[in-house]
């Protein structure tokens, strides 16, 4: 005989021992229904609590039903739902062959190795058949949920409404769930498009002749009224939850129809620690179409859509004085505010900050912002507030011209030499030099300008490179902003470009990345500690040459003093070195600006492209070098003897060059296969000069006919010639 199953340990004693007990009583009992009172271990619940069974039940369940005999609720695995001490519900799991099952689809549609639309279409479909009724627990599975997000990207408007209707009713809770609040934000943004569609009677009872699952009476844009109606009484709560607050920012901007762009860097949409779905390395010829067409836009909404914004707007509006000024240094209310305050200024017209209940005048009283209100506090306060700055950076952007000049003349102006060296406050410094004009931008740049070695020593280089391509753009002379760079770096142009792109610091390579367990046991705190520093400092260090890099190439796109210091920089660095640029990321950039920028002149090219000779395979098989080399061959189309120099070096290397990856796409790039096979071609491709095709040439503008295709018309009329004489003769 089997085994009896066994539990251990006291808790397991203890139950065993009540459901002995529940057992003796109910053989006791007599078989009429009967009303007990149960005494139940909570301490919350009441004691006296009546509750009414049948003999039905089976007392050795692990989980026992308040009204066993009550079916329907038995039978609902997504009514039916467990909920924590936390508040929190759940759902249910998946068994094992059902997550085997998932897991499977979601390794499928990873790999994407379909032969076409339709054979992905049907298994899409097959997956939608086998989820039916098991949505919520997929949604909220750490595994499965993965899955969710992926069969949401790629339904059509009949699937997502289905999927839609699964989760209405539930929305309260899986916009706090760790996973399925993803999905949440999943659905939204591919429902969005789709809300201004609503299907036909005739075509709903197609679907559910086909699919035999009941269609949703709902249109997409009735769904998303329901959610806001769901969520409403939830939504001071939500603004500040650790999941919910960035489901609340993609419902916001659906509302609006504006673009939800979770990719940007400087998006307040999406969590920075959210996994990004990939779709697989086999990218089909449709998806790459979509992935077109689905640039980001603004979109129709429905009427309903801007009242319920509005509505959401008021009561953001409505809150106490502090919980908006506790807002706007929430790290997750922040983000939400700044979508508000977006949408306020943007979408409803800078006219709406005018209303004293709007959420601008709300935390900006004083228009004037004079100092010593409490709107000037407010805003100095947020200017050095990690969190604060990012909702002070949203007001400059957006907020209405009048108000930003109060603004900048009353509290910015004079202060924005030493905010621009505050490591916070110079990110708001660039949105304000983004709306200056020319006479007010000349201004900043004189009180930026003694401020040029400080930041130069402490290597925070956005600030300038943003001043730099302001005055492009508003036509501001920067001859004395270039004076003032090469007074703060070394006088030696080649240590000045060292300085710049931080070659001269080396940091160790981190320390390789353990198992998470075998570090717990192995390392020591303090050991862990040192690593996350050295990781810290690596980043750092990273960054300053990226920094570093950028404010080069932005030197570079500006005619005179500004990009010759960089072009002697380059001239003062030995082969050697322009190499050893050529093969790190970021300084190959530099390399590659310097070669195809429309100030980079014919004399500097002659001398520069010359390092290369001797190097070309070199490069051309490194994965930042050969970027370079394709930069060579625009940057010698006037200098044909360089060029041809450059080519006869790397045809001798061919062998090598093809079995390279990159090398591969570097012959390619340079028409190698045209060098060797018709120098001619090569040479006016080489020089600019392609000769036009046959076709082009002509005054007709058709392609010329082939021998063949000659020949085929001549037997095709005597063909025809014949059949005509023999039709005359008959008759």
């Amino acid at each position: 005989m089997p085994r009896e199953k066994e539990k251990r340990g006291r808790r397991a004693e203890k139950k065993a021992k009540k459901e002995e007990d529940s057992k003796r009583a109910h053989d006791d009992a007599p078989e009429e229904h009967v009303a007990k009172r149960m005494r139940r271990d909570d301490a919350d619940t009441d004691a006296d609590a009546e509750i009414t069974y049948d003999s039905t039940f089976d007392p050795n369940a692990d989980y026992m039903s308040l009204n066993v005999g009550d079916e329907e609720q038995q039978n609902s695995q997504q009514e039916e739902a467990d909920v924590d001490e936390n508040g929190h519900v759940f759902y249910g799991l998946l068994d094992a062959d059902e997550a085997e099952y998932f897991s499977r689809a979601n390794e499928m549609l990873e790999a994407n190795q379909f032969g076409d639309a339709e054979e992905k279409n049907l298994f899409i479909e097959s997956v939608y058949r086998e989820a039916n009724g098991k949505e919520l627990k997929i949604a909220c599975s750490q595994g499965c949920s993965r899955l969710m997000e992926k069969l949401i990207s790629m339904s059509d408007a009949r699937q997502l409404r289905r999927i839609f209707g699964k989760f209405l009713g539930h929305f309260v809770h899986l916009v706090q769930h760790r996973f399925a609040s993803h999905c949440c934000e999943t659905l939204f943004t591919y429902a969005a498009p789709a809300v201004m569609q609503k299907p036909s009677k005739a075509e709903r009872k197609e679907q559910e002749g086909q699919d035999g699952d009941e269609e949703p009476e709902l249109s997409l844009a009735e769904m998303f009224m329901a959610v806001i109606k769901e969520l409403k009484p939830w939504l001071e709560f939500l603004l500040t939850e650790r999941f919910a607050s960035h489901t609340i920012r993609v419902l916001l901007l659906v509302l609006a129809g504006e673009p939800v762009d979770a990719s940007s860097s400087d998006s307040p949409v999406a969590s920075r620690k959210k996994e990004k779905l990939s779709l697989g390395t086999a990218k089909l010829e449709d998806e790459e179409e979509e992935k077109k067409k689905a640039a980001p836009q603004k979109r129709s909404v429905p009427e309903s859509f801007q009242t319920a914004l509005k509505q959401i707007m008021s009561d953001v509006s409505g809150l106490s004085d502090i919980c908006l000024r506790t807002l706007t240094t929430h790290p997750l209310g922040n983000p939400v505010l700044q979508v508000l305050l977006f949408l306020e200024l943007s979408h409803f017209g800078k006219a709406s900050a005018q209303d004293p209940n709007s959420i601008l005048r709300r935390l900006l009283p004083d228009e004037s912002f004079e100092e010593g209100t409490e709107t000037a506090k407010l805003i100095r306060g947020l200017l050095y507030d990690k969190v604060g700055s990012h909702l002070v950076e949203t007001m400059v952007r957006y907020m209405p011209g009048k108000s930003f000049k109060n603004l900048y003349k009353n509290n910015l102006r004079e202060r924005i030499g030493s905010l621009s060296r505050n490591e916070t406050a110079g990110y708001v410094v660039l949105r304000i030099l983004e709306r200056l004009g020319k006479d007010d931008l000349k201004d900043a740049m004189d009180l930026i300008i003694p401020e040029v070695p400080g930041l130069v020593e402490r290597f925070r280089l956005v600030v300038p490179r943003v001043l730099i391509e302001r005055c492009v753009i508003r036509s501001v002379d920067n001859k004395p902003f270039a004076q003032a760079l090469k007074n703060a770096f070394d006088s030696d142009p080649a240590i000045r470009l060292e300085q710049m792109l931080r070659l001269n610091v080396n940091g160790e390579e981190a320390p390789q990345q353990q198992d998470e367990d075998q570090e717990m046991e192995d390392a020591d705190e303090g050991q862990r500690e040192r690593n996350e520093q050295k990781r810290k400092a690596l980043a750092d260090i990273a960054a300053e040459k990226r920094h570093g890099s950028l404010l080069a190439q932005s030197m570079l796109s500006v005619p005179g003093p500004m990009s010759e210091l960089i072009y002697s920089s380059l001239l003062a660095q030995s082969p050697e070195m322009i190499i050893k640029l050529a093969k790190v990321a970021t300084s190959s950039h530099v390399l590659q600006q310097a070669l195809t920028s429309k100030t980079s002149k014919p004399q500097f090219r002659r001398q520069f492209t010359a390092r290369f000779q001797g190097h070309m395979v070199e490069l051309a098989q490194d994965n930042s070098g050969s970027h370079v080399v394709d930069c060579l061959w625009e940057a010698t189309k006037d200098i044909f003897f360089v060029k041809e120099r450059m080519a006869q070096e790397l045809a001798a290397e061919e062998m090598v060059l093809r079995d390279s990856f990159i090398g591969r796409a570097v012959w390619r790039n340079w028409s190698m296969d045209l060098y060797k096979r018709r120098r001619g071609e090569w040479t006016g491709r080489a020089k600019g000069i392609e000769r036009q095709p046959a076709f082009m040439e002509s005054k007709t503008g058709e392609r010329p006919k082939s021998k063949i295709e000659l020949a085929r018309e001549r037997y095709a009329a005597k063909r025809n010639e014949e059949e005509a004489q023999k039709a005359a003769a008959a008759s």
